[in-house]
């Protein structure tokens, strides 16, 4: 099972757009690693508590990866859209 969906957005060094890659479902072990290695590389990491339009409770965590993290990016952020369901079966 896969409840969690993560966007990752880039953009790169010497570029004015932004590139948006496709929403990915990931499992809520894998989204919680990735997390946890944005906040050991000292990204900026938020959570935040809301629910979706129908009201269904979610977590939405950002990771933003500043310059010098990856070569040839001003930044990379990840955007994860945890139910929250998925945290408390763990």
């Amino acid at each position: 099972m896969r409840p969690v969906t993560v966007y990752s957005l880039a953009l790169r060094t010497g570029e004015s757009r932004i590139i948006r890659w496709r929403p990915e479902a990931i499992t809520t072990f894998t989204a919680r690693q990735c997390i946890r290695r944005g906040r050991r590389n000292d990204a900026t990491v938020s959570v935040y508590e809301t629910c979706d339009r129908n009201g269904v409770a979610l977590h939405v965590a950002h990771v933003h990866y500043g310059p010098g993290h990856y070569s040839g990016a001003d930044f990379v952020t990840d955007i994860y859209e945890i139910p929250t369901a998925a945290l408390t079966d763990l």
